[in-house]
This record gives structure tokens, C-alpha cells and sequence, in this order.
């Protein structure tokens, strides 16, 4: 599954030689294909939501800086498992994996509205209806990171530029002067972060 992208080419004498077991005991766990399957999603979606927090706490800043980088975070890990991106994100096979996902449901929808609460309490962003803010930021990074997985030759460094204009439009919309202030901050003190992240992996 994650060598391919396609949920559909797993087979259960695949896992069972990968992991080592019979498949009475895999059985044992997984009733069917598609319980073990939601499982290793739920578990790499986790995997997912730490590693954007993680990327998140490494730099000390306020709502706007949390929400930028995890922007980029997640366009970046998207370019360096292309595979394992369109299994979470993409394809006909992942509805029945993993149903619904709403503001409550997943960690990294979650968060992005913790800050947006944030920020609008702070003054940074216009007061408006947190869901619609918080999917609309979640489209926008998407799309890009859809685009870093179906088009590997585009350069990393050309997503993020175009990443960063498509922010910036929203951002004339919902943030405030300070909100503005912040946003270019925020900015400032990730320069040089695409050199870093995910370097080698893309061109």
C-alpha cells in the first residue's frame, strides 16, 4: 500500500509475509482487509499530526507562525511520500477507509483550528466562522500538496513560492493590520527552510 499508493494491489498473503505471521492471526486482529486497513491509516495519520507538530514546536512564535509552518510542513512531507500522500488524501479507496472527517475527527484539523481561535482572539484575524477558515487554509495547502504528489518534476521551492501567494490572498481577507504584521514575521523567520526540509528529495 504504501509502496504503491493504491489501497486496492494490498493483499493479506503480502502482509502476512511482510509482518511475518499466519493468516489465522491476522485474522485474529483484523476480521477483514479493510479493518487492517483503516488501522495502519489511523496510525499513519497520527504519525502525520506528530510530525507537523513537531515541526510546529521547533520554532518559538504565535498563532500566525504555527499556522505558516504547518503549512509548509505538510506541503513538504507530501513531496517526500508522495505514495503513502495518496493513500491518506487520495484515490477512490480511501471513503470506505475512512469515512467522515470533520473538525472534531482529525488531529490536524484540530489544530489548525486551535490557532485560528487564537489568533482571532489576538487580534490577528477578523472574527468569522472558525470551520470555514480552517477548511479553506486546509484546501489551499491540499491542493498544493495534491500538486508536489501528481507532479514530481515541479521543484519544491516553485510550490512553496506559489503556496505562499495563494496564503497571502487569503490572508488579505481575513487578517487584520497586526494579523499582517505577524503574517510577515512569520515569514521572516522561516527564510531558508526550504534548503532544509525535504533537501535532496525533490529537485
Amino acid at each position: 500500500m504504501i509502496g504503491t499508493g493504491d489501497v486496492d494491489s494490498v493483499s493479506i498473503d503480502a502482509v502476512v509475509e511482510r509482518v511475518g505471521c499466519t493468516p489465522p492471526a491476522l485474522y485474529y486482529y483484523f476480521p477483514t482487509k479493510t479493518d487492517l486497513l483503516r488501522q495502519a491509516c489511523e496510525v499513519e495519520f497520527r504519525k502525520l499530526a506528530e510530525h507537523i507538530e513537531d515541526g510546529v514546536a521547533e520554532v518559538p512564535g504565535g498563532s500566525i507562525l504555527r499556522l505558516v509552518r504547518r503549512g509548509y510542513a505538510l506541503l513538504n512531507w507530501a513531496g517526500e511520500h508522495p505514495a503513502l500522500y495518496r493513500v491518506l488524501f487520495m484515490g477512490t479507496g480511501r471513503t470506505s477507509l475512512m469515512g467522515g472527517v470533520g473538525l472534531t475527527d482529525d488531529p490536524s484539523l484540530r489544530a489548525i483550528a486551535v490557532d485560528l481561535e487564537a489568533a482571532i482572539s489576538e487580534g490577528l484575524v477578523k472574527p468569522a466562522d472558525v470551520r470555514h477558515l480552517t477548511l479553506t487554509l486546509w484546501g489551499v495547502v491540499h491542493g498544493f500538496a495534491s500538486l508536489a504528489v501528481s507532479f514530481p518534476l515541479l521543484p519544491m521551492p516553485a510550490l512553496e513560492a506559489s503556496l505562499r501567494l495563494a496564503m497571502e490572498a487569503v490572508g488579505d481577507r481575513v487578517l487584520t493590520d497586526a494579523g499582517r504584521r505577524s503574517w510577515l514575521e512569520a515569514e521572516r523567520l522561516r527564510g531558508g527552510e526550504t534548503a532544509s526540509l525535504g533537501q535532496g528529495a525533490r529537485p
